[in-house]
């Protein structure tokens, strides 16, 4: 080849070189491990593990009939509980179920369909001087409900232990909390307490407002079905306070992104490229945190800030700017829950060519403050729940505790 043309040529390899150049620029420029060189995302197989709520394939009722519940089944006289109780039973009576009432002593009774439980309810036939027995009725659900099989146990109590007539009460109850840890730690399956308030009929008179609870126990996917359909169904007739979970193990956070601002997102991919610090020094990326699966104090704005974290990973600043949750229990007449926040983050002050967000929640587990309206140490008074804050303690320290969730990241980068 002649000398100029071999100078022409090798010219013209350098430009098209220096082409391919920019336009095959890294993405990841500060090597992140999450990443891979040009954008996509490296999660590992823990965090890519979706939750999933499930329907369970049966499920099984547990009904509490001591004397302090009288108020609620009082004879051919309509109570919330009745009405509520009753609407919970119907909504799932296309799966198969049942109804255990629990005897004196707290074991499994007389095991009936709902509709002959409906019957005795309404007339007052759970009508009972019993005292209530919380631990020997957990030890007879966990004997009896088969997870395994896709079953799912509702306990239907005002959860007011008082071991009347046992030995050595005052040293009975000292030892509740210890009692529930190890009776629901021995079975290690995930848990959902739902509070509930109904009127309450006693002989004389009555009060509007009495505290009562539906536990659910199973795998977490059936449990999370029965505690969003069942809070939901109360909700309906505001006779919902609150619910509290313990046992789960989400992974990480579930979510999908909304348009951002001066950047461009690469695909599906948690990824935003092209950040054109020349139109603004902010990159705006709207993230949509997914809160179906959790306990509903998370659509609480308020919760749902302290709870959210986020922090950048190579030196730049990020902050949260708007925070909007939208939620909706009912879909197409069924009881489909979806809870969105959708979270605006603001990356500026850019410290690279790119930059990795590392973001979580941090679910507020431990908060019973609704819960602790109804705390009470007068065992008679409709208007409280004695024994609960006992109760709570041993759901929490038990050995069904709450995992942590994995972060996630979101990479923003100059390059494209």
């Amino acid at each position: 080849m002649p000398m100029k043309k071999s100078i022409f040529f090798v010219a013209f390899l350098l430009i098209i070189g220096g082409f391919s150049a920019l336009s095959c620029s890294e993405v990841n420029t500060v090597g992140d491990p999450h990443f891979s060189s040009d954008g996509y995302y490296q999660c590992d197989s823990d965090s890519a593990a979706s939750f999933s709520i499930i329907q369970p394939v049966k499920i099984k009722y547990y009904i509490e009939v001591s004397g302090s519940m009288n108020g609620f089944f009082r004879a051919n006289q309509p109570t919330q509980f009745k009405t509520d109780v009753w609407g919970i039973m119907s909504y799932f009576s296309t799966l198969p179920s049942d109804v255990t009432i629990l005897t004196n002593n707290g074991s499994a009774g007389v095991r009936m369909s709902i509709d002959n439980f409906r019957q005795q309810m309404n007339t007052g036939s759970f009508v009972s001087s019993a005292s209530t027995q919380v631990p020997i009725m957990l030890a007879s659900i966990i004997n009896d409900v088969k997870p395994e099989n896709g079953e799912v146990a509702v306990l239907i109590s005002d959860m007011k232990y008082s071991p009347v007539g046992a030995a050595a009460p005052k040293v009975l109850m000292e030892q509740y909390s210890s009692d529930v840890s190890r009776i629901l730690g021995t079975f290690h399956k995930p848990l959902s307490l739902i509070a509930a308030t109904s009127n309450y009929l006693d002989k004389k008179s009555g009060v509007e407002v009495s505290p009562y609870y539906y536990f659910v126990i199973g795998n977490a996917g059936e449990v999370a079905y029965m505690r969003n359909c069942i809070s939901t169904l109360l909700d309906n007739n505001h006779h919902f306070v609150d619910n509290i979970e313990s046992g789960f193990d989400y992974g990480a956070p579930s979510y999908s992104f909304g348009m951002p601002r001066y950047c461009t997102q690469l695909g599906e991919e948690p990824t935003f490229i092209d950040f054109d610090t020349s139109a603004s020094d902010t990159c705006v990326v709207n993230l949509k945190v997914d809160l179906a699966k959790y306990r509903w104090l998370m659509e609480d704005t308020t919760y749902f800030k302290k709870a959210f974290k986020c922090e950048t990973v190579y030196g730049s600043n990020v902050s949260v700017g708007d925070v909007k949750i939208d939620v909706q229990n009912v879909t197409n007449r069924e009881l489909h829950r979806t809870a969105v926040a959708t979270v605006e983050l603001k990356l500026y002050d850019m410290a690279m060519d790119s930059e990795v967000i590392e973001w979580s929640l941090e679910l507020p587990d431990l908060n019973v403050v609704k819960f602790a309206a109804f705390f009470g140490d007068v065992e008679s008074d409709p208007t409280k729940s004695y024994s609960l804050d006992s109760f709570i303690r041993g759901i929490f320290y038990g050995g069904v505790t709450n995992k942590t969730l994995k972060p996630n990241y979101i990479l923003i980068s100059k390059n494209s």
